[in-house]
This record gives C-alpha cells, sequence and structure tokens, in this order.
C-alpha cells in the first residue's frame, strides 16, 4: 500500500481527492490529508507569498514526505512556495502543474479557468510553460469565489459551468479547472469537450511517479 499525501488550503478538498482516487478506482493507495488554511488566508491579506510563507509551506511538504510516496500540493497559491519540486525526497506534484502538463497534449486551444484571483497570475505562468500563448486563454469567473465563501458550493459549481456555456464558441482542444475547488462543476457542464479537474489529474501524476 502506498501513501500519497495531499497539501489543502480548504477542508472541503479532502472530499473531492477521496472521490477522486475511488474513480481511478486504484485500491493500493490511501491518502493522507493535510489542511493549511490560515495559510492562504496569509498570502491572500498579503498579496504575495513572502519568504517566510515559502519557507513555512517547504517544512510543511517537508514533513509530509517523510510519511508518504508522493506529495501533492492541491493549492495553486501554496504551491508557488515549491516552484523547484525537485529539491524534496519524495515526488511532489504541484496541482497546476500537472494539469498544464495534461492539457497541453490535447489540440487546438485550451481555456483554463480560475474563479480566486489570488492564483491567476501564477496559474497563467505555469500553464505557458508548457503551452504557448496563441493557444491558451486563462480567465477567471466572475463573482463565483464569493459563492465559494459563502459555502454555497452548488451555487459555486452553477457559475462556474453557466461561465462556459455563455462563453463565445472557438475551436477549443479542452477545458481545464484550475482550482481544485472548481472540480464538482464538471457535473453541471454541458460539452462533448474533456473537462480537466485538479483531483483527478494530479493523483494521477502522483502515482505514475511512485509506479
Amino acid at each position: 500500500m502506498a501513501t500519497i499525501a495531499c497539501l489543502h488550503a480548504a477542508e472541503s478538498n479532502i472530499a473531492r481527492f477521496e472521490d477522486a482516487l475511488q474513480q481511478l478506482d486504484f485500491d493500493e493507495i490511501q491518502l493522507l490529508h493535510r489542511v493549511e488554511d490560515k495559510l492562504l488566508s496569509e498570502v491572500i491579506e498579503a498579496g504575495e507569498v513572502s519568504e517566510e510563507m515559502t519557507a513555512a509551506v517547504r517544512a510543511i511538504i517537508g514533513e509530509m514526505a517523510q510519511h508518504a510516496d508522493a506529495v501533492i500540493i492541491t493549492c495553486t497559491t501554496l504551491g508557488a512556495a515549491a516552484l523547484d519540486t525537485k529539491a524534496f525526497s519524495k515526488p511532489v506534484i504541484r496541482v497546476d502543474a500537472a494539469l498544464a502538463k495534461a492539457a497541453s497534449h490535447y489540440q487546438g486551444a485550451v481555456l483554463v479557468l480560475c474563479t480566486a484571483h489570488s492564483t491567476l497570475a501564477m496559474t497563467t505562468r505555469v500553464f505557458e510553460a508548457f503551452i504557448p500563448g496563441s493557444r491558451l486563454a486563462v480567465e477567471l469567473v466572475p463573482r463565483a469565489w464569493a459563492s465559494f465563501n459563502q459555502n454555497d458550493i452548488v451555487g459555486y459549481h452553477q457559475q462556474i459551468a453557466g461561465y462556459i456555456q455563455q462563453r463565445h464558441e472557438c475551436a477549443l482542444g479542452c477545458i481545464v479547472l484550475a482550482q481544485s475547488s472548481m472540480a464538482g462543476a464538471e457535473k453541471y457542464i454541458n460539452t462533448t469537450l474533456s473537462v480537466l479537474t485538479g483531483p483527478q489529474t494530479s493523483l494521477q501524476a502522483a502515482i505514475d511517479a511512485i509506479f
């Protein structure tokens, strides 16, 4: 039995990763969860990832790596503190980098959606490292994050789906829901395109790194 440790910024993401693991139907994996919501709040309030915050996140990842075969940073904002994932003793998977790598294999344009403004710049930089700018659109779903903060998760997911449905059609290759909290919106999205979500994509990347 292998262990994947997940560093979350929201407790609600625990269930999303457990559900994603069940969908992958991989019996030889168990998940270990740690939530650091206060760190995310500090980053958002400061408007940047300071050296002190970077050190704190890296220390947490190092601790988690001692008890797991791989670590997933499920929050894009906290992931900014682990730009050099090779510096750790175990494989460290950033959810945004896993999504960007998976999306790069699709033909056509890639639509990447975020809901939290704090993730927008980092998400754009990560995806631009994998996908040419001419094929990439990174957009913020307006007002959705307010619904999330009010714990209206159904409304949050429906707003994401509604944004996609009203958006002008173009030759997309796939749609990426960049934040782990967005994963539940997939069931409301009416499209024939592939919709990539953080939990399933990053878990598959971690499994590939272990085995």
